[in-house]
């Protein structure tokens, strides 16, 4: 029998901010309370202190001395080079992933897109975005290179953040979920040079979409 070891309160008090801020319960340039964080958790501030800490490494969150915490805010320049991250990162994970687990890869996008579908229909726009980080995240799971994924793993938060906040702009969504769709029909095909294409669009809207927030805000 295995034993499940307890969550730490630092650990608890990861997953919660990361979660609200995630789920975009907590805006983008949110001032962030230790003090109130810590009453509402009923915990100390050190177990907050700490999840703070870890979660401006993985750049949901700023810390400034004097002023405090506040979660992550991107610039135009910001969203532009995660763009180019995920381009580059996600391009190399499909080829490794298409070429040793293409049929695992395809099951995978099949299952998740049909969960998305299933999802919109529902209106449960929370579980659409968990999905869509998922999405993602299986291509990294069949490509077997831990590099890869551990780079990916470490920025996912601020990614699933920002598709959160795309999330309420008009027309973003079904474009999205159409591209996913696509996505998943070219790897059960094996047509790479279809996944490079949708891919880069897929990716270049949220740069277009980000930049026309911005202009109408």
């Amino acid at each position: 029998m295995t034993l499940t070891r307890p969550k730490s309160l630092r650990e608890l008090a990861l997953e919660h901010l990361r979660g609200r801020i995630v789920g975009g319960e907590l805006k983008m340039g949110q001032v962030l309370s230790e003090r109130g964080i810590s009453d509402e958790l009923g915990v100390s501030k050190s177990p907050v202190r700490e999840a703070l800490a870890q979660l401006r490494d993985e750049g949901l969150v700023t810390i400034e001395p004097q002023k405090g915490a506040r979660v992550f805010t991107l610039t135009e320049h910001e969203v532009n080079q995660i763009c180019d991250f995920r381009q580059t990162i996600e391009t190399a994970a499909f080829e490794l992933a298409l070429k040793r687990n293409q049929k695992a890869l395809s099951s995978d996008m099949i299952r998740i897109v049909k969960d998305m579908s299933a999802a919109r229909k529902s209106g449960d726009e929370a579980k659409y975005l968990e999905l869509d980080t998922a999405f993602h995240q299986a291509i990294f799971k069949n490509c077997e290179n831990d590099y890869l994924s551990a780079s990916y793993d470490r920025y996912v938060g601020k990614i699933a953040a920002l598709r959160t906040h795309l999330s309420a702009l008009p027309q973003h969504t079904q474009l999205s979920f159409e591209e996913h769709i696509g996505l998943a029909e070219a790897v059960q095909k094996s047509d790479l040079a279809e996944i490079r294409r949708l891919l880069s669009e897929h990716i270049d809207r949220t740069r277009q979409t980000y930049a026309s927030s911005i202009k109408e805000s």
